[in-house]
């Protein structure tokens, strides 16, 4: 008995059971089928519901469920990062539209990064400052999702930012609103005007790609997943041994605040360790042992779980205490978003334009699932280049967002206290420059138009329905 009372286990079970839950139910209702809400968020929001912060039903407990998101988005990182790249649709290692969501994504987190830190500003002008953690955590929730929300929002604690990492959750779980209650309507506008692409034009099925088969073992070997899993377990020690040596650096030169940041960007970090040994196992006289679709399922399981997780780990007394920034960093940086990713992306994808803006703006908001999710309504079996774009696009991204979440946020969180808000006006104008840089590389090298093509169908589109 003795063995079944850790908060582990019971913890551990209750999610698994909600994600059955929130599948039958997804199964059972029609209307929650066509809307396309992932199950992994329908099982977070019933385990918030029936959890310990409402009905009380639910042997939920929130260090688990907090401590399983951190290190969730450190495996996802990896397993992701372990894979062989995916050549484009044209059989390029990048191809176009790939690099134009790559600058996308980076344009939209210092867009998002922007609003975040106008907003706080601006509130600290009408009245009590605010801590800036609250308006960067507009691109970590709403671009990066919950794990980096609530791994960097931590981190954030020691610099002075009340509950960071529970705000982090929070604004995830508003961002998922945003995702799933504005993406639906849009997806309804756009088929609507008659902006859907002809479904896989140009695309074919790209987006699935073939199964890699998988190498015979020697005798005495570790079973095939088994393999998997340990290398990314391996991956995850050197990422534990990098930040401790970060940390312990970094906090005897004298600076503890920057120290911390170090655990709260262990995903980064593992990340790139993950792609700096992929080459090296490539090398071993039997080839890599790494299989990439195997590594792939890792990686969208522990997705589903950290979702999840992640919603039912959510703290509603931090919610009543901060919904003011909260709430209005939120809907700035919603309406932001929604606006850019519509404009943009008809100047930057030619083809299948509104399928790219739907994919985006869910990946804006949200994650990569809700974004295709949300793709699925208008491209159910994924055929049109949008999600091979977004795939491509978040891999390239790495590098553009990387300077942004570890230079420009580190500017304003540091600065926090005496250097406020001169610290905060100094790390809004470099962020503003960075996206001016970005816009600019995007034209000129990316794919983005000054002028978009005409309004209404193009030929090949969908008509609008009558």
């Amino acid at each position: 008995m003795a063995f079944w009372q850790h908060d582990l286990v019971s913890t551990g079970l209750m999610l698994a059971l909600l994600l059955v839950a929130a599948e039958a139910l997804g199964a059972a209702l029609p209307p929650l089928r066509r809307v396309g809400i992932p199950a992994s968020i329908t099982a977070g929001l019933m385990g918030l519901l029936l959890g310990p912060e409402l009905v009380g039903l639910l042997p939920l407990s929130t260090e688990v469920l907090e401590a399983g998101v951190y290190h969730a988005l450190g495996v996802v990182f990896i397993a992701l990062s372990l894979q062989a790249p995916r050549a484009a649709p044209d059989g390029s290692p990048a191809g176009s539209s790939g690099r134009s969501m790559a600058f996308g994504i980076t344009a939209m987190v210092a867009l998002q990064t922007v609003i975040g830190l106008a907003v706080i500003l601006g509130l600290g002008l009408a009245g009590d400052a605010v801590h800036p953690g609250f308006g960067l955590m507009l691109p970590l929730g709403f671009e990066q999702g919950p794990g980096q929300a609530l791994s960097v929002g931590g981190a954030w604690e020691q610099s002075g930012m009340p509950n960071g990492g529970q705000v982090g959750l929070i604004i995830a779980a508003i961002g998922f609103a945003w995702s799933i209650g504005v993406g639906v309507p849009l997806v309804a506008w756009g088929r609507h005007r008659g902006l859907l692409s002809s479904a896989g034009r140009g695309a074919g099925d790209a987006s699935q790609s073939a199964e890699e088969p998988i190498s015979s073992l020697p005798a005495g070997a570790l079973g095939h997943l088994s393999r998997q899993v340990v290398i990314i377990a391996a991956v995850y020690a050197l990422t534990w041994a990098t930040c401790l040596g970060l940390y312990t650096l970094v906090s005897a030169a004298g600076m503890p605040d920057v120290a911390n940041m170090a655990w709260g960007f262990h995903f980064m970090i593992g990340a790139l360790l993950a792609m700096a040994v992929r080459p090296l196992l490539a090398r071993l006289p039997r080839g890599t042992p790494v299989h990439s679709p195997t590594q792939a399922r890792i990686a969208a399981i522990t997705v589903d779980f950290a979702t999840a997780a992640a919603l039912a780990a959510i703290q509603l007394a931090v919610l009543r205490a901060n919904w003011l920034p909260i709430l209005v960093v939120t809907t700035a940086g919603g309406l932001t978003t929604l606006l850019a990713a519509v404009w943009l992306a008809r100047r930057a994808f030619p083809e299948a334009p509104f399928e790219h803006c739907v994919v985006w703006f869910g990946m804006s908001t949200g994650t990569m699932p809700t974004g295709l999710a949300l793709l699925r309504m208008i491209d159910p079996e994924l055929k049109s280049p949008a999600p091979v774009s977004a795939v491509l696009g978040s891999a390239g991204a790495i590098i553009g967002v990387a300077p942004i979440l570890l230079v420009l946020h580190p500017i304003a969180i540091t600065g926090w206290g005496e250097g406020w808000p001169s610290a905060g006006w100094m790390a809004l104008g470099a962020s503003t420059a960075y996206l001016v840089l970005t816009m600019g590389l995007w034209r000129a090298v990316g794919g983005l138009r000054l002028s978009a093509p005409r309004s209404g169908a193009q030929p090949g589109e969908v008509a609008p329905p009558p």
